[in-house]
């Protein structure tokens, strides 16, 4: 390892400490511990020092000579002046054609002010929709760092279905993707907005995909083969007549995309248009 590599990892390690890592780094950063055992133990011991620092470090008061001699300085700091401009007097001569182009100029830019806060506030205020996107984000980057991806560990779809029946309020939709590459490994349940909500979990190679299913006006389509990137993640949404579908994966958004397409294509019966 040359000492740039020192140097990066050094300041990976601090950034986690320091809670600075967003939760795509987080997560390579977990993967890196879990791969050097040196690295996890030095994470650990840096982890039980500061918390060992926090609680017994004595906190210094500033001395009473010093709060005294910043009190005295204060007060005898005189007020600054205040400078006055000379009244200077000027003919009172109102015109009133000024008075109304005055008038209707404040009004258009107060109109246009109101406009463009209102449309900066809609830009800055995520979608309902949007919100579930980041929650489930969230919800798959725990999964992975836990270490625990699923509740329930089954590639078979008759196992983890009824699992999934009895601990949420919607009905899973399993697709059989192996023949096109993606794994069944299991499900979990995700809760959005105090919903349990079903979450299938596939396998690509070393990249989980979780779907999350979610009553149809909770999630909307971003139209087939769009894909988001939501915190580092990859995201994919679509929906058919009952459901939304939310996939989120680390995986490069092309097989993400095509993930999506073979989970919707195995849903549509003979002779039905694809799910938006």
């Amino acid at each position: 390892m040359t000492d740039r590599d020192m140097n990066e990892r050094l300041l990976r390690l601090n950034a986690a400490l320091d809670g600075e890592l967003d939760a795509m780094a987080t997560l390579r950063f977990e993967r890196e511990m879990r791969d050097d055992p040196a690295l996890a133990a030095e994470y650990r011991r840096l982890a039980a020092l500061r918390d060992a620092v926090r609680r017994h470090a004595p906190r210094e008061a500033a001395p009473q000579a010093l709060a005294d001699r910043i009190a005295a300085l204060a007060e005898s700091t005189p007020p600054p002046e205040t400078l006055v401009a000379p009244a200077t007097l000027v003919p009172f001569r109102r015109r009133a054609w000024l008075d109304t182009r005055a008038l209707a100029m404040a009004a258009s830019f107060a109109v246009l002010g109101f406009a463009v806060g209102a449309g900066l506030t809609s830009l800055r205020t995520p979608s309902a929709s949007d919100a579930v996107a980041q929650r489930l984000v969230a919800d798959f980057a725990r999964a992975e760092i836990a270490g625990q991806p699923f509740d329930v560990a089954s590639s078979d779809r008759h196992t983890v279905k009824p699992w999934l029946a009895a601990h949420a309020t919607i009905s899973a939709q399993i697709a059989d993707l192996a023949q096109e590459g993606f794994a069944l490994e299991g499900g979990r349940i995700a809760v959005v907005d105090r919903v349990p909500a079903p979450t299938l979990v596939y396998r690509k190679r070393e990249h989980l995909i979780a779907v999350t299913e979610l009553p149809a006006t909770m999630a909307r389509s971003r139209g087939a083969g769009a894909i988001e990137t939501v915190d580092g993640f990859h995201v994919a949404r679509w929906s058919d007549a009952n459901l939304s579908y939310v996939a989120v994966s680390d995986i490069d958004e092309n097989e993400l995309a095509a993930f999506a397409e073979a989970f919707r294509a195995a849903q549509k019966p003979a002779g039905e248009s694809p799910a938006r």
